[in-house]
């Protein structure tokens, strides 16, 4: 660089912004460097978007069949503690369902409106599970499938145990 660069790269370092001369910055980005980073955002939340929608509806399912696991867990629970049975009976048209003693009723739909019973077989198919006073249980299952077309299983065997199959689509 030669001293009268130097003198010029100096003097416009020193210079306010009210000053008025021929000195230039590079410094910052151009309106088309700008509007290239807002598409490439732009088209970056559109498909981010599209993936968090997903996984919403498949997490409201993945959350309603524990419901329903949680519910088959305490009802098992209840009846060995209090020596007496307990059921629970699904209505798959009504698309919900009732804890008994105390009619409590419950619906998957408090996890998404998209949720839906689509299956409940106990016994020789039958809707209604009993837990009895020893922890025992009429063996079965219980499906539920969401507007992405996932489904959850949550099956219970004889000894009451539960557990919960998913497919995610």
């Amino acid at each position: 660089m030669t001293s009268v660069n130097r003198q010029h790269s100096a003097d416009c370092r020193t210079r306010t912004s009210g000053d008025i001369g021929g000195c230039v910055s590079a410094k910052g980005f151009s309106l088309s460097e700008l509007l290239i980073v807002i598409a490439i955002i732009g088209i970056l939340a559109t498909v981010s978007g599209y993936s968090w929608q997903r996984y919403v509806t498949n997490a409201n399912l993945r959350a309603a069949a524990r419901e329903i696991a949680s519910d088959f867990s305490t009802a098992k629970q209840t009846a060995i503690k209090e020596s007496r049975n307990y059921t629970i009976t699904f209505d798959v048209s009504g698309n919900q369902y009732t804890i008994a003693p105390g009619a409590k009723v419950k619906s998957p739909t408090f996890f998404g409106s998209d949720i839906r019973l689509t299956g409940a077989n106990f016994g020789i198919g039958g809707t209604v599970i009993t837990f009895l006073p020893r922890g025992t249980a009429s063996a079965g299952n219980v499906t539920l499938v969401n507007s992405r077309g996932s489904t959850a299983q949550i099956v219970v065997n004889m000894t009451g145990k539960n557990y919960v199959q998913f497919s995610t689509q």
